[in-house]
């Protein structure tokens, strides 16, 4: 049986009483969390000193639905504008992980893993070693294509629902881990990679179908709604 986290009301909890809750729910640190796929893009460069990977791990005001949504037992979602804030003024420990296990392949402690939220959402980096075999078959499975989406756990702080509990805006949460999935809690978006960065001995390679939300794209978006 999956453990509810504390950040759903109980007449949530009494409607998904009979539903498979697992798909949205990680055990981090020992405390219920939620998962979401909101992971909207993400470029691969390689460099002397090694491989980085950025990307927005989650945009602002985009709703998905969740458990069938409003129509069955679910609900409609988004992370309002700003929810991060107190998560990184207080620099949550956060690690990118695959599936939300294993060890870190970055961490935000180590700064070998950076966030940070602008108009568009969270945007992170982290520095990779290509040397971590865990790494080397992510990086692969992610120019293949056939690890295309991202996930990032959360515990919720505060949060707003309508009377009947089918809409819901996470205002705040405490930030555990940006992940690299198989099968996300939601598959409505996707990432692309993209090796863009040149080295003596490996020219630049794009992927002929582009996948995802380009990282540039998503920038120049974050840029204009700044102005």
């Amino acid at each position: 049986m999956t453990t509810i986290p504390n950040g759903l009301p109980a007449e949530v909890v009494a409607r998904l009483s009979e539903v498979d809750l697992s798909p949205g729910i990680r055990t981090v640190r020992g405390k219920p969390a939620e998962a979401r796929a909101r992971f909207q893009g993400v470029e691969i460069r390689e460099d002397d000193n090694g491989l980085h990977v950025a990307g927005y791990a989650t945009t602002f005001n985009t709703d998905y639905d969740l458990y069938g949504g409003p129509s069955a037992l679910g609900w409609t979602e988004r992370i309002a504008s700003g929810a991060f804030t107190k998560a990184l003024a207080e620099n949550d420990d956060v690690r990118f992980l695959v599936n939300h296990e294993g060890l870190p392949m970055a961490r935000t402690k180590s700064q070998t893993l950076r966030l940070e939220q602008d108009e568009l959402g969270l945007r992170m980096e982290a520095d990779l070693d290509p040397a971590n075999p865990t790494v080397v078959e992510l990086v692969s499975a992610l120019r293949r294509g056939d690890v295309d989406q991202m996930s990032f756990a959360f515990q919720v702080v505060r949060q707003e629902w309508n009377d009947d509990y089918t809409d819901r805006t996470i205002t705040e949460v405490r930030l555990f881990d940006v992940a690299a999935v198989t099968y996300p809690a939601n598959p409505a978006t996707i990432i692309g990679v993209r090796a863009d960065v040149p080295t003596q001995d490996t020219p630049a390679v794009e992927d002929t179908e582009p996948r995802g939300y380009p990282l540039t794209l998503a920038i120049a978006e974050a840029q204009a709604l700044s102005l």
